[in-house]
């Protein structure tokens, strides 16, 4: 079961469905050490719709036993405040991996921007 490392893995439902909250549990279950089914590693969460939520991270850490001010800091979030911007934090993410241990990239949600700003141009998903 799980993830499939390495590979693009997209989450997809209605509003309100859970999908931000899985985002969150994976970017906690990314930390925990290898024979506990985690990467050991660090996560990268770009925000589009500021929808990240450190107090519910806090809970999820405090669930597994762990300390939850250690998981906040290996969890790199970033607010993209248009489509660009959105672009230009991905090439950040891709230099930020070169210093950490970054095992997940997590962008939620990849087309809110595009959507807004593209109307017209088609079907976005």
């Amino acid at each position: 079961g799980g993830l499939e490392t390495q590979a693009i893995t997209e989450f997809f439902g209605e509003f309100g469905s859970g999908k931000t909250q899985i985002m969150h549990q994976l970017a906690v279950n990314v930390q925990l050490p290898k024979d506990k089914g985690g990467l050991e590693g660090h996560a990268v969460y770009i925000d589009t719709e500021n929808t990240f939520r450190p107090e519910r991270i806090k809970q999820m850490a405090e669930a597994l036993e762990l300390d939850p001010v250690e998981v906040l800091k290996k969890i790199h979030v970033a607010r993209a405040f248009n489509s660009n911007h959105q672009i230009l934090l991905v090439d950040k993410a891709m230099e930020l991996a070169k210093e950490y241990p970054v095992r997940l990239l997590i962008v939620d949600s990849l087309t809110a921007h595009f959507r807004a700003e593209y109307v017209g141009r088609g079907s976005l998903a």
